[in-house]
Order: structure tokens, then C-alpha cells, then sequence
């Protein structure tokens, strides 16, 4: 693959979809900019870790418990 540019930005990526200047992988709930077209990638099958560390020990605020609970109770898709 030769990569020609890399950005952080996501709408400076979408910007340069949308003028037709290449393509790019990226998250599929992204929101899109007008002209930029969704393709899924199918082959190869792409994945992640996702990961919530917290400090043992440590008190949580009730923001912090409700994310605990939401990550525990959300099904991830695992097998």
C-alpha cells in the first residue's frame, strides 16, 4: 500500500474523499460527508480490543459507576 497521507482528522479525510483524492478505512458509523461513499470491507476481517481500566482500590463517582455498569451490560458481539 502506498500511503500518501495520514491525518488525525477525520473531516480533513472525508474533505479529501469528497473531492475524489483516493480512498480510506474508516469506522463505519462514522457521519459521512456529503459525496463520500460507503464500500464495506468484507475481506480481510478487521477487528479491535477494546479495553476499561480503572485503578483498583479507588472510589468511583457515580458518572464513573453508570460506565462501568453500561460497558458490563452492552453485548460486544463477543463469540
Amino acid at each position: 500500500m502506498n500511503v500518501r497521507f495520514r491525518s488525525e482528522r477525520e473531516d480533513w479525510v472525508q474533505a479529501m474523499l469528497a473531492a475524489g483524492m483516493g480512498c480510506a478505512v474508516m469506522p463505519e458509523f462514522l457521519p459521512r460527508y456529503a459525496g463520500v461513499v460507503l464500500r464495506l470491507l468484507i475481506e480481510p476481517e478487521v477487528d479491535r480490543t477494546i479495553s476499561l481500566v480503572t485503578v483498583a482500590g479507588r472510589r468511583y463517582s457515580p458518572a464513573i459507576k453508570a460506565l462501568i455498569q453500561l460497558a458490563k451490560s452492552y453485548h460486544w458481539g463477543l463469540a
